[in-house]
């Protein structure tokens, strides 16, 4: 009822939310069912277009409408609720959103609304969880010397429970800028965009938390980044701790709190009924 009360039908059919349950029942999609049918599926439905707007492809909606609707799809599929948070906060939609150029918004929010475009943002790993400001991977501004002396960062990441990286073709990833030679005159933590199958990006290994059976895994690799794949551009090279701070808000403040709401909510129903159906000593729990 509060979902239904709550949701504008103009914006996002409910039925669309039963449909997704419905036709994806499993708690485990992944590795073990057909992932890709439903990264497909979600995609073009618009499951992970919640904060872009009408504009550019997407659904975007309040806080209250996303809040309720990841409630109700963890409440049914947990594995459903997780692959749909993530594409819905902190990543590359909600960065290109707030700091993207104009040409890297006009690139990639339409592929991200639509599905084409599976996102996932690497930033925790094995020494740093996932502050910014512990031992993340270090980078080097550097000349590119068989192109004219261009600038790029050389990079070398270890990222770890990294949710949808399996899957993902459009990579975000934090690293610590140093700029030894003053090439650029900038340094700091820095937000970058590769796609799948960038050269030296790794995406092989496959974690399994809790054994709910979304997709989740490692980034690595030796890479070289080009200063227009930094997201907002070269301008924004060392505001990547501003740039995370400030877009935290959607991940850790809504879609997170709305799985755990579902379930607490799962969770209380089902002891509510077990106490009324459950007899000791003629009398029921309840």
């Amino acid at each position: 009822h509060k979902l239904e009360s709550s949701l504008r039908e103009d914006v996002f059919p409910k039925e669309r939310l039963d449909e997704l349950i419905k036709k994806y029942p499993d708690q485990k999609p992944y590795p073990y069912g057909n992932y890709e049918e439903l990264l497909k599926h979600m995609g073009e439905q618009g499951f992970f277009s919640f904060l872009i707007s009408a504009e550019q492809g997407g659904y975007r909606m309040s806080v209250r409408e996303m809040s309720n609707i990841l409630t109700y799809i963890t409440s049914a599929n947990p594995s459903l609720g997780v692959i749909t948070m993530v594409p819905n906060s902190l990543g590359p939609a909600e960065l290109l959103l707030h700091y993207g150029t104009e040409e890297q918004k006009k690139k990639y929010l339409p592929q991200l609304a639509d599905g084409a475009k599976i996102p996932c943002f690497g930033l925790t790993g094995p020494n740093n969880g996932s502050d910014a400001t512990g031992q993340i991977d270090k980078g080097v501004i550097v000349k590119d010397n068989y192109r004219y002396n261009k600038l790029k960062i050389k990079v070398s990441i270890n990222k770890r429970y990294i949710t949808l990286a399996p899957v993902a073709n459009l990579i975000g990833v934090a690293f610590n800028v140093e700029d030894p030679e003053n090439l650029l005159g900038k340094s700091g933590v820095t937000l970058a965009l590769i796609e799948r199958g960038h050269p030296g990006l790794q995406q092989a290994s496959y974690h399994n938390p809790l054994d709910t059976g979304f997709p989740n895994g490692t980034l690595k690799g030796d890479l070289e980044i080009d200063l227009d794949d930094v997201i907002g551009g070269k301008d924004q090279i060392g505001n990547g701790w501003k740039m995370l701070m400030e877009c935290l808000a959607a991940g850790r403040g809504i879609c997170l709190p709305a799985t755990a709401n579902a379930s607490s909510k799962v969770a209380t129903y089902a002891m509510y009924l077990y106490a009324k159906h459950r007899v000791q000593f003629k009398m029921p729990l309840i």
